[in-house]
């Protein structure tokens, strides 16, 4: 709703104009002081029973562009500040990557050169594949370095005789970068070579025990036996007490003795026991044995006799069936 129309809806009329605390500067604070003193002499007038529309004051607000002005001020003086602060910063960054630049190159050129070596493949740079790869394309091979720029006595062109008995032509450089190559050859196959044993005696010795290798082995046996205590080898025989378990044994369950004597005894009792039993064992299936045998004898006779009186009762019965029929025809 606009302040035209204040006496319209009759909305009293505000004494007190609301207004925006900006102090961001100083020119912001002055107008801001401006307007609120305006303000207050306004609000002290008398005032009547009706309300009137009053006209803007022209210290009512401040400049419009005072408070940007002044904002874009605080702005430029923070970006100086903070250029001047990154300006150290990026100082700092650019000499500590100035540094380490400076020590990929040192170390670029080493392995350039030869100088370095990578056993590891810790470097990850094949210059061997490189410098093959330059010859194919017929590239310059001179070395980019501090130390071999602009030197002449590589570059110059001589003859040396290959590892095939070749004469080949060419820079000093390359044959030297040959010679490293050839040497760094020979270093491996030298480290891929088997140990020699340091025990073997070479020529015409005579002593006894000249090679043994089980001496450590009994060296370190002795050590042991030296070390162990002094109890009897091997440690006594330790039976079984039942004393030391509560639980039922068993009916025939018998505890021995822990004398070695008395145990002795009690098993070639048990032996003896044993043997007398055997034997009772055998009489007696011996004895059953032979009266099996008796009765399937017995038996063997009855079938004989049970077997020849059914023939003799069937001859019986037939020869009077005969003699009954002979009768009957006559």
């Amino acid at each position: 709703m606009s302040s035209k129309d204040n006496a319209l809806y009759h909305v009293p009329h505000s004494k007190r104009q609301k207004t925006s605390h900006d102090t961001s500067s100083s020119l912001a604070f002055t107008s801001q002081l401006s307007s609120l003193i305006s303000t207050a002499k306004t609000s002290s007038r008398p005032t009547s029973g009706r309300s009137h529309k009053k006209k803007d004051d022209i210290f009512a607000s401040h400049n419009r562009n005072s408070a940007k002005r002044a904002k874009k001020d605080l702005e430029d003086d923070g970006a100086k500040t903070a250029r001047r602060d990154g300006e150290a910063v990026d100082s700092a960054a650019w000499a500590r990557s100035k540094r380490k630049m400076e020590e990929k190159a040192r170390l670029y050129a080493a392995m350039k050169r030869g100088d370095l070596e990578d056993d590891d493949g810790k470097l990850m740079v094949d210059f061997d594949s490189k410098w093959a790869a330059e010859q194919e394309k017929g590239g310059d091979n001179r070395w980019d370095n501090e130390s071999s720029e602009g030197s002449e006595e590589e570059d110059e062109m001589i003859e040396w005789e290959d590892e095939f008995g070749r004469t080949r032509k060419g820079k000093k450089s390359e044959m030297m970068k040959q010679q490293r190559r050839k040497a760094l050859e020979a270093e491996i196959a030298e480290r891929k070579r088997p140990v020699a044993p340091d025990k073997v005696i070479w020529g015409d010795t005579v002593q006894a025990d000249a090679f043994n290798p089980d001496r450590d082995i009994q060296d370190k046996m002795d050590e042991l036996a030296r070390k162990r205590d002094k109890s009897l080898t091997p440690p006594p025989d330790e039976h079984f007490d039942s004393k030391k378990e509560v639980r039922s044994k068993g009916v025939g369950f018998m505890q021995f003795s822990m004398d070695a004597e008395e145990r002795k005894k009690q098993m070639e009792g048990l032996e003896k026991e044993r043997e007398e039993t055997e034997r009772k064992r055998k009489e007696r299936d011996e004895v059953m044995d032979e009266r099996r045998r008796k009765l399937e004898e017995r038996k063997r006779l009855i079938e004989e006799k049970r077997g020849k009186r059914r023939a003799d009762d069937f001859l019986n019965n037939l020869g009077e069936e005969m003699a009954t029929g002979q009768q009957e025809a006559q």
